[in-house]
């Protein structure tokens, strides 16, 4: 089989896919930080799982996520203010000439907009308890990962496969015991 080459017909990518793709990114790095913070709460700390302060959480580090996104935008906005009729040749990646406005525009667009967007997620109590879900679910993952891994206990080398699973799965019940009380 002859080996093909990719189509090359250029797809526009609208800005509500881009602010998605943005939010989907965005969303993981909050969910990772809430995860961490679950896991040094749970082991440094010994608190409880409260679902309130984490809510507060979560809320604030979207507010946070979304004061430095439009920090950004407003970087940008100065970027193009400098690179408007500026027709030399770059010099860095950083320096920006005239046929770069397009591009710092629609990002300057991306960026306000994932303002707003995140901003209507810290608003949303079902998506910020959807966040908490994620980030417990994650953090009680890696808990049990770490401590099947642990060799010791009985066991000469960490278990493997079907085993690791198992104790795994089991870890996580016993995990929720302690959680749910």
């Amino acid at each position: 089989m002859p080996f093909r080459r990719p189509d090359r017909r250029i797809r526009r990518v609208s800005l509500a896919d881009r602010v998605a793709d943005a939010m989907l990114v965005a969303r993981a790095g909050v969910r990772q930080q809430v995860k961490n913070v679950v896991i040094l709460r749970a082991l440094r700390d010994g608190a409880d799982f409260d679902e309130g302060w984490y809510a507060d959480a979560v809320r604030t580090e979207l507010e946070a996520v979304a004061a430095e996104t439009e920090a950004d935008a407003a970087r940008v906005t100065r970027e193009l203010d400098f690179a408007r009729g500026r027709h030399l040749r770059a010099a860095t990646a950083r320096d920006f000439v005239d046929r770069d406005v397009p591009t710092l525009k629609l990002r300057r667009k991306v960026l306000r907009a994932l303002a707003v967007e995140l901003r209507a997620l810290a608003a949303d109590d079902e998506a910020v308890a959807s966040l908490i879900v994620e980030a417990r679910a994650g953090a009680l993952d890696e808990i049990a990962a770490t401590a099947a891994a642990i060799p010791g206990r009985g066991r000469t080398k960490p278990l493997k496969g079907l085993a690791r699973s198992r104790a795994l799965q089991s870890l996580r019940e016993e995990l929720r015991d302690y959680l749910d009380d």
